[in-house]
């Protein structure tokens, strides 16, 4: 079970509070609001897309994903 203060764990919940409040939004509006480089976010970003918990919609913006009902963190 992944821990729940990892910084792995601290960073999906970022990118998943920075989607509830401003949801759909680009990587590179995402990562002003992270305050951390497009690149990274991008990385973080996929491995969300890859668990199912957000998606690429119309014109490159993520927003959370319709089956991402919980809250559990990917799996480290």
């Amino acid at each position: 079970m992944p821990e729940r203060d990892s910084p792995k764990h601290r960073r999906e919940r970022a990118v998943l509070e920075a989607l509830d409040d401003t949801e759909p939004i680009t990587i590179p509006e995402l990562a002003a609001i992270l305050e951390s480089h497009p690149a990274t976010v991008e990385r973080w970003c996929i491995e969300l897309q890859r668990a199912g918990r957000i998606r690429q919609c119309t014109g490159g913006k993520l927003t959370r994903s319709d089956t991402d009902a919980t809250s559990q963190v990917v799996g480290d």
